[in-house]
């Protein structure tokens, strides 16, 4: 895992155009930005921990350990110019240098106590105005509901996205641990999000099979997030195939979370979902936080599947007709993808 790739192939991994639909703006906050919104809300890191010890990856096949780690991101991001900040900072050192297109950012407002919804929207929706305005990159923005927290938390906070509801919100989506709140749990929140004319989507990693089936049928789902066990079930495995469901693989986090290939570098559930005939997308979920990024997921990919350039342009166009845009700008977004592939592909024959 640790050979590097040529050359050529490390030059069209970073031209490769991306679409992002699984990416956390809590788990995108770089260690040292930790450190410097920590020190200016007056936040001592637990431990003393500084920015080369904040984030330990390989801790995090305890999945109780990484929401930790994420919680203490979220308690340093209280004012809107900090959700500007880091906002900017995933989507264009964290996103448009490593060839993002368009990004789907997901928001956890449960994730920061204490700091109201309008300023976490109102934070992050400059921030993407600022990366666009730079670099080009578009984003939406999709609220991720705590599975950790009750039902009526749920309802209450797809409330709020309803009252204070802007074009860049386009859907909800469902988080944390799984074991702790499986997805049925939240049907009234997903079907007020879906009255409302929000999209869906929900996590699905460490669950078994039948949640999957709980998220498309009881909760309107659109994706699946994560959702490697599918392969455990091959009638719902074929059903997800008839059905075009788009799931969205993270191969580096999961993989030491030990969900997509038992912790051993294989990926070999993400092999299995691409042999079965379903629809994936690639992202990096949490980046800094597990010590990767958008080039370095397809990277693990290359290196552990032999996967190039044709599956990973399967990937993304996969992902710009799974991205949550109205068809003017789904057309726009595929224009400027199908460009690029081109001129990578001219670039890969010589």
């Amino acid at each position: 895992m640790d050979d590097p790739l040529d050359s050529v192939t490390e030059a069209l991994l970073l031209a490769l155009p991306k679409v992002s639909l699984h990416n956390h703006l809590i788990g995108a906050v770089s260690a040292q930005t930790v450190v410097d919104l920590a020190r200016k809300h007056d936040v001592v890191l637990d431990g003393g921990r500084d920015a080369e010890s904040l984030y330990d990856h390989d801790s995090y096949e305890d999945l109780d350990e990484f929401l930790r780690v994420l919680d203490v991101a979220g308690s340093v991001m209280r004012d809107a110019d900090d959700f500007r900040r880091v906002a900017f900072e995933t989507l264009t050192d964290g996103g448009a240098a490593l060839g993002v297109v368009h990004r789907e950012i997901f928001l956890s407002p449960p994730g920061h106590p204490g700091v109201p919804y309008r300023t976490i929207i109102d934070g992050v929706l400059a921030g993407m105005r600022e990366a666009e305005a730079e670099t080009g990159i578009t984003s939406r923005m999709v609220i991720g509901l705590n599975r950790n927290d009750s039902a009526a938390a749920a309802v209450e906070l797809v409330e709020q996205v309803v009252e204070y509801r802007i074009d860049e919100v386009v859907g909800i989506g469902l988080d944390y641990s799984e074991l702790i709140g499986p997805p049925g749990r939240f049907v009234e929140a997903f079907r007020l999000a879906g009255r409302s004319g929000l999209h869906r989507t929900a996590h699905s990693e460490s669950g078994p099979p039948p949640n999957i089936e709980v998220i498309l049928d009881e909760l309107g789902g659109e994706r699946i997030d994560h959702g490697y066990h599918v392969v455990d079930d091959e009638r719902i495995t074929a059903r997800c195939v008839d059905e075009g469901v788009t799931f969205t693989c993270t191969p580096v986090s999961s993989d030491i979370g030990r969900y997509s290939g038992s912790g051993d570098g294989t990926h070999r559930r993400i092999a299995q979902m691409v042999d079965a005939g379903l629809r994936i997308t690639i992202d990096s979920d949490d980046p800094p936080m597990f010590g990767t990024d958008a080039v370095n997921d397809f990277r693990a990919l290359a290196r552990a599947l032999g996967y190039g350039l044709p599956q990973f342009a399967g990937f993304t166009r996969n992902a710009v007709n799974a991205a949550w845009l109205d068809d003017s700008d789904r057309a726009a977004l595929n224009q400027t993808v199908e460009s690029r592939l081109s001129a990578l592909g001219a670039r890969a024959a010589q």
